[in-house]
């Protein structure tokens, strides 16, 4: 895929309601690099690296496709694009305007996905390690969950 691969969904009977998705798919993966440091049981690991866009041609959606050999499908994380900027100007401090960005998703043999772009073995271990009531990480800016296979935010 390359960085401006679009798609534009649109009804038939109605010719002004359109959603510009750009589809992102996962570069290939080196487990010792982008994996897991602590041990964590990590079921398919997605990188993405791609660069932003003119805010006038930005897509309303982000699709992250990522291989899961484990289960022989492809997950998709599918998100609004101001909701990903939010995330990733929060998590990096700085505004990702016409600079390529790295995301690194990990998708966890529970089912849940986490954004583990850059993530440190004490972050990992933190954030990411589960324990009796679940993960730090659940329910905060790195917990994209919510996000996976999320197909009624294509509906017009």
């Amino acid at each position: 895929m390359h960085d401006r691969d679009f798609y534009v969904i649109s009804k038939q009977s109605d010719s002004g309601n359109h959603l510009t998705v750009q589809l992102i798919s996962s570069m290939p993966v080196e487990k010792l690099v982008h994996g897991s440091k602590n041990g964590n049981d990590v079921q398919a690991i997605g990188l993405f690296k791609f660069k932003l866009i003119s805010s006038e041609q930005e897509p309303v959606i982000f699709a992250f496709a990522f291989q899961n050999s484990f289960k022989n499908q492809v997950e998709i994380i599918i998100i609004p694009t101001l909701e990903f900027l939010r995330r990733h100007v929060k998590m990096k401090s700085q505004r990702p305007c016409h600079k390529r960005i790295e995301l690194v998703l990990w998708f966890m043999e529970d089912g849940f996905v986490y954004d583990a772009t850059n993530i440190s073995l004490e972050s990992e271990w933190y954030f990411l390690s589960k324990g009796v009531g679940g993960r730090m990480a659940d329910g905060t800016d790195l917990d994209f969950t919510s996000f996976l296979d999320s197909w009624e935010r294509l509906k017009l």
